[in-house]
């Protein structure tokens, strides 16, 4: 699935979620797995289970994540694509060096 081009006001979103220090943590610790069960995350973080929700969310809401649910559980991965996306436009930020 190919991802139309990101544009400066995404990148300005997801550069303030990533921001958050316990909204990275969250999205690290989902990147470090193939999928995780939402209360695997709640179980690491000393956030309430509203707080992890709206996190999620933002995470979500940006592209940053996906989840399906299976029965009362709700499992997230990270969507890569989106996050190389936010990356190569921050890389072509800079001056190419001569």
């Amino acid at each position: 699935m190919s991802m139309k081009r990101i544009t400066d006001g995404e990148v300005a979103q997801i550069g303030k979620a990533l921001g958050d220090p316990n909204r990275l943590a969250i999205y690290t610790q989902i990147a470090q797995h193939e999928e995780l069960f939402c209360g695997e995350m709640h179980a690491k973080h000393t956030i309430s289970q509203a707080t992890l929700s709206h996190h999620l969310k933002v995470l979500t809401e940006l592209g940053l994540i996906t989840s399906r649910k299976e029965g009362l559980n709700v499992f997230y991965r990270t969507m890569p694509a989106r996050l190389e996306a936010y990356l190569a436009y921050l890389g072509g930020i800079t001056a190419d060096p001569k």
